[in-house]
């Protein structure tokens, strides 16, 4: 906001004197009528310049509030119960949302470890079965050996 008024306030400043002229601190009796209407003018210029301003930001502000109004009507929770309260509900409708994401997700957990040790079990039944085979084929061999050799 300083900003905005900045460029109105230079041309009261001794940067905006020409290098001629002299920074004044009280009034001088012997400056020239054309000095004293230019200082006038620029302080005339100015006031207009903040008083246009100042009305442009009286209409926005009264625009605002008028949004705020039929946002209050619209959306009645803001008016009634403020910023707070809207955050605090939104972050409980949120944190139940989460919990039951987080059952759901540990239901899942538990049924992909149970399949996992459903797997592991197959798998050590399959590897029994195997190695229950290769026993039999190596019996079958020896049996073989021996019927041939007898």
């Amino acid at each position: 906001m300083d900003s905005m008024f900045e460029d109105d306030i230079s041309i009261l400043t001794q940067e905006a004197l020409g290098p001629d002229e002299d920074w004044l601190d009280s009034p001088n009796t012997d400056l020239s009528g054309e000095m004293c209407s230019a200082s006038h003018f620029a302080l005339i210029t100015a006031y207009d310049d903040i008083k246009n301003r100042l009305t442009g930001l009286e209409r926005e502000n009264s625009t605002l509030k008028r949004r705020l109004k039929m946002y209050e009507v619209k959306y009645p929770l803001i008016g009634e119960f403020g910023e707070e309260h809207i955050f605090s509900l939104y972050e409980a409708k949120e944190t139940s949302l989460l919990k039951s994401e987080k059952a759901s997700l540990q239901q899942q957990l538990n049924q992909f470890q149970h399949e996992l040790q459903k797997s592991k079990e197959r798998e050590e039944q399959l590897e029994e079965m195997i190695q229950a085979y290769e026993k039999l084929c190596v019996e079958k061999a020896d049996l073989e050996t021996e019927l041939g050799e007898m």
